[in-house]
């Protein structure tokens, strides 16, 4: 993490984008979301570009995803 200081100091430029192909999230859906699987997935999609923008620590950043690109799995009682 960059201290206070120097974080607030660097220059701005043109956005990056970063691709992270295959990125899965896990998460306790029935706890914090609502709704069919794919609701829920937007829904975790949601909150977490919430947090990613939150000021004043957030990056400013954005997660996109189109509902093509998402799969829903359940794991297993057994699994974590």
């Amino acid at each position: 993490m960059f201290p206070a200081g120097k974080f607030q100091s660097l220059k701005k430029g043109p956005m990056k984008s970063i691709t992270i192909h295959r990125l899965s999230l896990q998460f306790d859906a029935g706890q914090i979301t609502q709704g069919t699987d794919q609701q829920q997935a937007k829904q975790a999609v949601d909150l977490i570009n919430g947090v990613l923008q939150r000021k004043p620590f957030g990056l400013g950043a954005q997660l996109f995803a189109t509902p093509d690109e998402i799969e829903v799995e359940s794991a297993g009682e057994d699994e974590t």
